[in-house]
């Protein structure tokens, strides 16, 4: 898969024609995953590249900050994804004030047309495009008749009689919903992150905890998961507290894994930490002793959730 910058970087490459699916593909979930098919398999009839053209940062963080969704990807582990999808290409356009201020109109001609000689185009029910999202689905179905260019709508997805959408699933995995999040996106949720120096109270309780600092937007609400860890290769099952650990009075909110049978040093070193399912909320403990008894339930819980 071909990663470019902008549509101009991708215009040698799309010389010949591409089919063109527009969208921030957040997440890359089921919906998104069943609109790359269909963007493929004309692809191939056609003999044209299949390409995705998305934009960074989300629109939403320039155009309106302080309503702007927490991700679930982060930008490294939304490439992981797309790269995995048989997508020939995909294209990171910059989202910029300049940017911003284009019309509807010369974002298909000057983009889809002139850079990317575009013969097909895929996009949600909900698409708009252009200045102030003054382009929708009746404006490019004009430009697309005016310039011979087939538009495909594609309806929203359903899984399980649930809409799949990124804002869902944004939802269930603040929520700590794990389990139906999971079916949407077709895979467990995870962070990636660095393991840092915490204030070592789990080494003191005779439980060792790796702290990781990850630059992952999107948390699950505070509590306590089953999880499986990877450092390097290797997975391993692990129980996961994110919160402020009440009975210490923490003042920032971390994010404290337990991992199962693991006795290595692993500061410093990076480490991806999928979100099985929710065992309990954060509560305050009376006393330590009762705290390492309650931990020591949830490890036995943690081993039975994540057994086979």
């Amino acid at each position: 898969m071909k990663i470019f910058q902008s549509t101009t970087q991708a215009k040698d490459y799309l010389k010949k024609g591409a089919a063109i699916a527009i969208g921030n593909y957040d997440g890359f979930h089921y919906g998104h995953q069943s609109i790359v098919k269909e963007l493929i398999k004309i692809a191939k009839k056609e003999k044209i590249k299949a390409t995705l053209l998305t934009f960074e940062p989300h629109p939403a963080k320039l155009l309106a900050p302080q309503a702007a969704p927490k991700l679930i990807s982060t930008l490294e582990q939304k490439m992981e994804l797309l790269k995995s999808s048989g997508l020939d290409a995909v294209i990171f356009h910059p989202f910029d004030k300049n940017f911003a201020q284009t019309t509807s109109q010369d974002f298909f001609s000057k983009h889809l047309l002139a850079q990317l000689n575009t013969k097909y185009i895929y996009v949600g029910h909900d698409f708009t495009f252009g200045v102030k999202r003054s382009g929708n689905i009746e404006t490019l179905e004009q430009l697309g008749r005016e310039h011979s260019v087939c538009i495909n709508i594609i309806k929203a997805k359903l899984r399980d009689n649930m809409l799949v959408s990124s804002s869902l699933i944004r939802k269930l995995i603040k929520e700590g919903k794990l389990p139906i999040a999971h079916k949407l996106l077709t895979r467990d949720y995870y962070i990636d992150g660095t393991v840092i120096h915490g204030h070592s109270r789990g080494t003191a309780l005779g439980i060792h905890t790796a702290n990781l600092d990850s630059e992952n937007e999107l948390l699950p609400q505070d509590g306590v998961y089953a999880t499986r860890t990877r450092v390097g290769k290797k997975t391993y099952n692990s129980v996961t507290n994110i919160g402020f650990n009440p009975t210490f009075e923490n003042k920032e909110r971390s994010i404290e894994t337990h991992i199962l049978n693991f006795d290595r040093d692993i500061y410093e070193k990076n480490m991806r930490l999928y979100f099985i399912d929710k065992i309990r909320d954060e509560i305050r403990f009376a006393t330590k002793e009762a705290l390492v008894k309650q931990i020591g339930k949830d490890i036995e819980i943690v081993k039975q959730k994540l057994k086979g």
